[in-house]
């Protein structure tokens, strides 16, 4: 396969964003996404510290996550130019890709429900043409290449993931003056914090509906394969059916999700959204053939746990500013606690209250911008249900409603500081590296 690549000459760019706009005339993408963008290193102009511009579009990978990652396998290859290229009739617009992207490429089209992306202007370089990025910048700090072999892109503020990005980073300003040198305003140290953004959980709250009632009803059903009781076939078919609507509400084509189940090799969300199916399906045929003691139901409860498995491997993606694996609200970790409080077993309640508060602590104290009340009504309804198991006499549906109180709360501020790695991200996190850079 042969595989191009693009050239950034740090030196030369100024960030004019003339590269923007030839794109956007070239591709008429939708209106308001642009598919290349500027990334400036030193915003806030501090004189201890250069500034630099990164020219970013998609970088096609030799080892793209977007393809990696699609559940839906609408990513391909160019074997002629190694672009990597997504059919729009394949896109289910779940917008994953963009998540596991660290080159922030892919952008979801909200009008037609799917993502687009730099093609490396396929249809110029199949007319022998460079692309009309590169052509139209009036400095020359764009150039287009062959690439032989996974070019060294490590320079301050470039996310380096090991995915072979096909972009030869050259020139540095780190040792010349920077382009302002007005004092900076004081102010604290930059550090690794950031706010709980409510608008990020709005956009995601199917996401949250979803994961929430799945985890429980894992939970719900492994603890009446444990116990025996049973459960109410109504309201589980009923939840089960409601979570499976509720998940394709965060699609951009609906009508298209079962092709979220086709990338299953590869896909982390392809694996959730098969094992998932596949828990609801066995788990309805055990709880309306009234099977519940038989192999069939273990069978059905492991699936389940093994799909709530797949759902925290979705959001292990790097650089996220929160880890999922582990984190207080993983839905494994938390239907092991509904299980324990269920079966009003203290032995595995409490070990798992302990290991969720400790995680939660422990990512509280990287985020800010919630209220006090709210983290506090999540610990009493974390601590509270295993101290009142242990003290007996509670009934567990009780303890396990309590419960669920506070795990929705956690689930809600997992989503809404959840922040995938971009180039912006990177650069704040590599400014105070610099060697003259003192805050």
């Amino acid at each position: 396969m042969t595989q191009r690549g693009f050239v950034l000459d740090l030196d030369r760019c100024t960030g004019c964003g003339a590269c923007i706009v030839a794109c956007s005339n070239e591709n008429a993408p939708t209106e308001g996404i642009a598919w290349r963008a500027i990334a400036t290193s030193n915003r806030q102009r501090h004189p201890d510290a250069p500034v630099f511009h990164f020219s970013l579009a998609c970088n096609h990978c030799l080892e793209p996550a977007c393809m990696e990652g699609c559940p839906a396998a609408a990513y391909t290859k160019d074997p002629v130019t190694g672009a990597v290229l997504i059919d729009q009739d394949h896109c289910i617009g779940c917008r994953y890709c963009s998540w596991v992207c660290p080159y922030d490429a892919p952008r979801f089209n909200a009008v037609g429900g799917v993502m687009e992306k730099c093609t490396f202007c396929d249809h110029r370089l199949a007319d022998g043409l460079e692309p009309a990025c590169v052509v139209a910048c009036p400095v020359d700090a764009l150039a287009f290449e062959t690439v032989d072999s996974p070019p060294p892109v490590v320079r301050d503020g470039f996310p380096e993931t090991g995915l072979g990005p096909a972009v030869r980073v050259v020139g540095t300003r780190r040792h010349s003056p920077p382009e302002m040198t007005s004092a900076p305003k004081p102010g604290r140290p930059i550090e690794e914090r950031r706010s709980l953004g409510w608008e990020a959980f709005r956009d995601e709250w199917s996401l949250w509906g979803f994961s929430s009632i799945m985890t429980f009803l894992v939970a719900w059903f492994a603890a009446a394969t444990v116990s025996g009781a049973g459960a109410s076939v109504s309201v589980f078919a009923a939840a089960g059916a409601v979570a499976l609507v509720i998940s394709a509400l965060h699609l951009g084509r609906p009508a298209r999700a079962w092709r979220g189940l086709l990338n299953w090799r590869r896909s982390w969300i392809s694996r959730e959204a098969l094992l998932a199916t596949l828990f609801l399906a066995s788990a309805w045929v055990v709880a309306f053939v009234d099977i519940r003691s038989s192999a069939a139901a273990l069978t059905a409860a492991i699936i389940g746990f093994a799909a709530l498995f797949a759902m925290d491997m979705v959001y292990r993606v790097p650089g996220t500013t929160t880890p999922a694996v582990p984190h207080s609200a993983m839905a494994t970790l938390t239907a092991g606690y509904y299980l324990g409080l269920l079966l009003g077993a203290p032995v595995v309640a409490v070990p798992a209250a302990i290991a969720k508060l400790g995680l939660y602590l422990v990512r509280r104290e990287r985020l800010e911008g919630i209220g006090g009340t709210l983290s506090l009504i999540r610990v009493v309804c974390l601590v509270a249900p295993p101290a009142l198991l242990v003290v007996g006499g509670w009934p567990p549906r009780l303890l396990a409603a309590l419960a669920i109180a506070g795990e929705l709360i956690d689930r809600a501020e997992f989503y809404a500081g959840l922040e995938f790695l971009t180039p912006e991200i990177q650069i704040q996190r590599d400014l105070p590296t610099f060697k003259r850079f003192n805050v």
